[in-house]
């Protein structure tokens, strides 16, 4: 998979393949929600958000939307796992709160 706007959460691989997404809490109490083309979860400590890609009618990305929530004010680390054209694999996003983060992530898929 690769990074195709890092600034806007876009990514683009193959039919198959798979992304694990981490989240990591940094001076906040972790308070994490996800929803994965439609189904909205809480991710607990330790967990991670895993899934393969998969092609969707007329070339509609598969979305996943995260919201964080802070506790006191402190940062989340995000890291999208399996990405060819970031250092180590990874891409790494960080962001710091309050206010609510809610983030919208995009996986185009050939």
């Amino acid at each position: 998979m690769t990074d195709l706007d890092h600034a806007d959460l876009k990514y683009e691989g193959v039919a198959g393949e798979q992304v694990t997404v981490t989240v990591e809490q940094q001076g906040t109490a972790r308070t994490v929600e996800y929803t994965l083309e439609g189904q909205t979860r809480d991710l607990k400590q330790g967990e991670s958000i895993n899934f393969v890609l998969v092609k969707k009618p007329g070339d509609e990305p598969m979305r996943l939307q995260l919201v964080m929530d802070f506790d006191p004010a402190g940062s989340y680390r995000v890291v999208v796992g399996r990405v060819t054209n970031e250092a180590n694999n990874e891409c790494v996003h960080t962001w710091f709160g309050p206010p609510l983060a809610i983030k919208n992530f995009r996986f185009f898929v050939d």
